[in-house]
């Protein structure tokens, strides 16, 4: 449970800084870091959603659990709920 939260918690605060990575201070320095560091066993997961020029965006990172991917895939379920209209997917992180 204590994961889960942590989760959500990490994918609203990323989906609250979303947009152009550009403009996103240390979302760079965040990319190399997630590459470069795995959280426990399981590859780490990016949240990516399709924004309205068709490009993926990474908007959550799913980390620590034993099976990060289908935690994610559970995480865009939530996502689709609120907002049926958005497409998402999972990918690794490193």
């Amino acid at each position: 449970m204590r994961f889960t939260t942590l989760a959500i918690s990490t994918v609203l605060l990323l989906l609250t800084s979303c947009g152009n990575e550009d403009n996103v201070p240390g979302y760079d320095n965040l990319e190399v870091l997630v590459t470069h560091n795995r959280v426990g066993k399981d590859s780490d997961n990016w949240i990516e959603m399709r924004n309205i020029s068709g490009e993926w965006e990474r908007t959550g990172l799913i980390f620590g659990y034993l099976g990060d991917y289908d935690e994610c895939q559970k995480a865009i379920t939530g996502l689709k709920r609120a907002n049926s209209a958005r497409e998402y997917r999972c990918t690794p992180a490193n």
